[in-house]
């Protein structure tokens, strides 16, 4: 049997599950988590490899209305990632309906030249005939080449869905080096890991309106202790205050998440500084979205 190897996006509205879906298919945390919607900004490569296929995802940001122009960035960003890819799983939920927001999106998908995998996610809290409806109603679409039901928090038919991206690739060689899981530097994960713990720690605007840039990384040679200085941005004071919290608890307990969890991730211990500094209204600023949000 010919090895198989390829790009695959994966898209779809915020929050259907995207990165939970790619995370249980790596069999570890490559991308940030949150029940949070526009929580994946950038387009992020996952590489998936075994001895017959390699599944190069792309974990794109989740499709919305943009609101201001670092979510007209990041709905550019999902976009971009539709270019030459060799397949396109497109997540959805079980309403029993095409979603109405799918609609205007599904003309869009249609026209990309590669095969097309529907994956309806969180079939485990469907209610009724929602699922089969909801496959009835996607299928009906003339789309896609392959729908499947899964549940990406219990595992259910995740194999199954695993099995027919890897039939639907090209033949080729690998794309990655073996053991390689992404192509992002470990600057990128761990600011990614702090705003995580924004996203969980924080309310209302505060977690859209920061980010996090990493100053540097060091190892100390006296001792096995890996020391990270990073700084997290914000456009108003009041949102500093609210990220910094009484006594600067809200900040050491961000800090604190991060750091153990980095600890887990990287089997040694971590030394981790943060700073908050506010941009104001970077959010409105293409510069500024560049630089702070951009790839």
């Amino acid at each position: 049997m010919a090895y198989k190897a390829g790009i695959v996006a994966v898209v779809g509205k915020t929050n259907v599950g995207k990165s939970t879906f790619i995370n249980a298919i790596m069999g570890q945390k490559v991308v940030i988590v949150s029940d949070r919607p526009q929580t994946t900004r950038n387009r992020i490569r996952c590489i998936y490899t075994t001895d017959q296929a390699q599944v190069v995802f792309v974990d794109t940001p989740g499709l919305h209305r943009p609101v201001n122009k670092l979510s007209a960035h990041i709905l550019r960003e999902a976009f971009r990632a539709l270019a030459g890819v060799d397949e396109l799983v497109y997540m959805t939920e079980p309403t029993g309906e095409v979603d109405p927001y799918d609609q205007e999106v599904l003309p869009r998908i249609r026209t990309l030249p590669c095969p097309k995998l529907l994956l309806v996610n969180k079939m485990d809290q469907a209610k009724g005939n929602q699922l089969p409806e909801t496959l009835l109603a996607y299928e009906r679409l003339g789309i896609f080449d392959e729908l499947v039901p899964i549940s990406c928090t219990k595992g259910k038919n995740l194999d199954r869905a695993l099995e027919l991206i890897i039939r639907y690739l090209p033949d080729g060689e690998p794309l990655f080096p073996e053991g390689m899981a992404t192509d992002r530097p470990s600057e990128f994960f761990v600011a990614e890991l702090i705003r995580e713990k924004i996203f969980h720690l924080t309310y209302q605007e505060i977690p859209y309106s920061t980010a996090v840039v990493v100053d540097e990384i060091r190892e100390r040679e006296d001792k096995p202790l890996l020391e990270i200085y990073a700084t997290i941005y914000v456009a108003k004071d009041s949102q500093k205050a609210i990220v910094i919290g009484k006594g600067g608890q809200k900040l050491k307990e961000i800090g604190h998440l991060a750091r153990l969890e980095l600890e887990a991730l990287l089997g040694k211990k971590v030394f981790l500084s943060l700073h908050v500094k506010v941009r104001p209204r970077w959010t409105e600023d293409e510069v500024e979205i560049a630089r702070l949000a951009g790839e």
